[in-house]
């Protein structure tokens, strides 16, 4: 070997053993993090787990993604603890009633759109569903990416926040009072939406309750807004992410979260009603992205789906 190689050699294997040292540092570095912010979180210190985390870079490492997407959650006000052994068993899992009794867990009580316990939510969700990169999220890409019990265990903590965020949802932008009777709080829409599409007012006429089908909807869910689009979908992702979790985990062998699957059962049949309306409701009721649905409302088709959409899932759940 000549002296030229021989020093590419030992340059090749010199920027290796770097590479393998900062990859080690960061390591140390991330897993030392995370212990310190679960003490700040036994603190109940959310702000600053949350400051220590990010300040670490984010990872997708599926530990580090489980406490900060925890630290958001606590700094939403959110306790696991509570939620399950008292929230989990006021819901009503009869598909008549499970839309109004989940505007009536802990959380659920919003009166500012996209406040501040909403968003640290959605980012605590988002962290979780978008965790193995993937163009459409879905439970079974996790597993296949961080392996069975840890993705089991996102897929849990996914579920119980979803289930608290579309308590929030349901209650804000279906202005229910103090019983989770729609249309009755102290905003001015009885519906969720200012239904334009002809079939959508006709179902939402037939079963959406106080809304008649031509009532006004939620000002901050105006289909004709970037922002209204955004919070649309977001709703529907909330829904259709919950039947992906509960379709790809057991949570039956867990007598805490049993119930749940009870849930599943109510929200499917919300979807399987829905799809018997208009079978082109699929394309979105099978979409499990915040990003693609965005994209997807664009086509004016589609939008009026999604107004059917929630004249036959939102408008016929929550009365």
């Amino acid at each position: 070997m000549g002296r030229g190689e021989t020093v590419r050699s030992f340059i090749v294997i010199f920027i290796l053993f770097i590479l393998c040292s900062c990859a080690k540092n960061e390591a140390r570095e991330r897993a030392e993090a995370i212990d310190v912010a679960l003490t700040y979180l036994s603190d109940g210190e959310c702000d600053q787990a949350i400051k220590l985390l990010e300040k670490t870079g984010r990872s997708q490492d599926a530990v580090y993604l489980q406490v900060l997407a925890s630290a958001y959650a606590c700094r939403a006000g959110f306790d696991a603890v509570r939620f399950i052994s008292e929230d989990i068993e006021s819901i009503d899992t009869d598909s008549t009633q499970l839309l109004n009794s989940l505007t009536l867990l802990t959380l659920s009580g919003e009166t500012e759109t996209d406040s501040d316990s909403y968003t640290d939510l959605r980012a605590a969700i988002s962290l979780l569903l978008n965790s193995a990169k993937s163009t459409q999220p879905s439970q079974a890409y996790r597993t296949t990416t961080f392996g069975s019990r840890k993705a089991g265990d996102m897929g849990v903590q996914a579920l119980l926040l979803s289930i608290v965020q579309l308590g929030k949802f349901l209650n804000h932008y279906g202005n229910v009072d103090a019983n989770g009777d729609k249309g009755a709080g102290g905003e001015a829409n009885r519906c969720f939406i200012t239904y334009s599409f002809t079939d959508a007012q006709v179902v939402a006429a037939v079963g959406g309750g106080v809304c008649n089908g031509i009532s006004s909807g939620h000002v901050a869910l105006d289909y004709a807004t970037a922002a209204g689009r955004r919070r649309l979908c977001e709703g529907l992702m909330l829904f259709t992410n919950i039947i992906d979790i509960l379709d790809n985990i057991d949570v039956s062998g867990n007598e805490s979260l049993s119930e749940l699957e009870e849930v599943a059962d109510a929200v499917k049949e919300y979807k399987t009603t829905a799809i018997t309306v208009d079978p082109d409701l699929a394309t979105l009721l099978n979409m499990t992205s915040q990003s693609l649905c965005e994209t997807t409302l664009e086509t004016a088709s589609e939008m009026n789906n999604m107004q059917l959409i929630y004249a036959s899932i939102f408008e016929s759940g929550l009365q």
